[in-house]
């Protein structure tokens, strides 16, 4: 039998959940089969079979599971377990009817002669009745303290927990940090389906339900800074936004960076652009962003310092060189990178022709495997929103990030003459820790001078 993993479809994924299996347990798969639809914190990927066999589904639908654990199995006789489903549980009544004398039994072994007063109050605690507040959750019950030192919450639970919702909490698998952390944020666990073992639910899976705390924002209105109401909308952020939230926070509080701008003109690229559209075929739809990551490419090819990044307090040089393109958001997805690999290898027609093809498929929510991974450099333009100049964000473990601004009509001075002019101006973040000042001014120096004679774009690649 053959497990099915959660696999990483991109750098930043650390878990995935599954939108909608498109098989049931018992069915019969084929290698190739669409098995689910599993959403990252990019987009959403079709999952398929890589066996012949017998599904047996493990993670149910909605339920996030991280990189690499088990979510299904795939065998030849493994039609699905029916522990598969461990928290469904027969309803109470049936319980205290099935087994009428093992409760009695454990109710007279838990009656010491030496506490008179245990049983009395063991046959009154269940029968307090809740009140329409505790029902609610507005407020919580008491604490049954004693009967938890003495042991007896397993035979009181069935009589207890009838229409009494905080009774049946008690009995849900859950870590201790889980549940106080659930108390603090004010999550249900009752909702919760665990990702730890044997179902068991964990802090993360608190914080998942939380909403990284929106979720407690909207229970505690007394909060200032989270108010609700006509004059303010609180909107839950997608798996997406929250994802992209974390990680660019985590980029500017330990990523130390410097900025480094350069202005180039850029009258001749808009010109050979021009001409290629006219005279090239398949260069019809090449644009200033193709002819920038060719240009990055030669760069990062001549100062490989560049295409580097910091891990683990070693330098890990890139063999390949892959730029990722960050495109705006479409559709309700958030700020995707779609990666074109081994630029340095490709012509302009080809780069222009993949990155398209791959922003494409990004923004239809259907990447292709390593579309969304493996970038050592990236490019975020703005131009076209008439942007001049603006600092792009690391994505680590990238070391750098070119940010280009709009190309614009200005005077520039030629033998001492003044002459209209195309500039264009550019900014490098660049990681501190894996190249300093002066590489990233020579790396610079570089794309300037390449893109300011885009001639040497349009060499066939070697």
């Amino acid at each position: 039998m053959a497990d099915v993993n959660m696999p990483k479809l991109s750098d930043t994924m650390e878990e995935g959940t599954i939108v909608e299996w498109k098989k049931s347990s018992g069915d019969e798969v084929h290698r190739g089969d669409v098995l689910a639809e599993v959403e990252s914190d990019k987009a959403t990927f079709d999952l398929e079979a890589e066996s012949d066999g017998t599904l047996e589904i493990i993670v149910e639908k909605g339920v996030p599971a991280k990189i690499g654990a088990a979510i299904a199995r795939i065998g030849a006789g493994g039609a699905a377990k029916p522990e598969a489903k461990p928290e469904k549980k027969p309803a109470p009544k049936a319980e205290a009817k099935a087994e009428p004398k093992a409760e009695a039994k454990a109710d007279t072994k838990a009656k010491p002669p030496e506490e008179p007063g245990a049983e009395l109050q063991e046959e009154e605690e269940p029968a307090r009745p809740s009140t329409p507040a505790e029902k609610r959750g507005d407020i919580e019950p008491p604490k049954p303290a004693p009967p938890t030192r003495r042991g007896s919450a397993a035979p009181t639970s069935p009589r207890g927990g009838e229409g009494d919702g905080q009774a049946d909490a008690g009995d849900i698998k859950a870590s201790p940090l889980a549940k106080r952390t659930a108390e603090e944020m004010g999550v249900d666990l009752r909702a919760i389906s665990g990702t730890g073992p044997d179902g068991r639910i964990v802090k993360e899976d608190v914080l998942a339900a939380a909403g990284g705390g929106a979720r407690s924002e909207r229970r505690r209105p007394e909060t200032p800074t989270a108010p609700s109401g006509p004059e303010v909308e609180v909107i839950e952020p997608t798996r997406m936004q929250a994802t992209i939230a974390k990680r660019m926070a985590e980029a500017k509080a330990t990523v130390p960076n410097f900025n480094v701008t350069v202005e180039a003109r850029v009258d001749e690229a808009v010109k050979l652009r021009q001409q290629l559209k006219e005279s090239v075929p398949g260069a019809e739809k090449v644009t200033m962003t193709d002819m920038l990551m060719r240009a990055c490419a030669l760069a990062l090819r001549r100062f490989p310092e560049v295409n580097s990044s910091w891990v683990d307090g070693r330098f890990q040089r890139k063999r390949s060189i892959n730029i990722g393109l960050a495109v705006p958001p479409s559709q309700g997805l958030g700020l995707l990178v779609p990666v074109v690999h081994d630029v340095d290898r490709k012509d302009l027609v080809q780069i222009s022709i993949e990155s398209r093809q791959v922003i494409e498929r990004a923004r239809s929510g259907r990447p292709g495997e390593h579309d969304l991974s493996g970038a050592t450099f990236s490019i975020s333009n703005l131009g076209m929103y008439g942007v001049d100049e603006f600092v792009a964000i690391i994505n680590p473990p990238e070391s750098a990030i070119l940010a280009v601004g709009a190309i614009k009509d200005v005077p520039v001075v030629e033998d001492g003459r003044i002459a209209p002019g195309k500039v264009m101006r550019m900014t490098l973040s660049v990681d501190h820790r894996v190249f300093y000042g002066q590489t990233a001014a020579q790396f610079m120096a570089e794309v300037k001078r390449l893109i300011e004679s885009p001639v040497t774009l349009v060499v066939p690649a070697g």
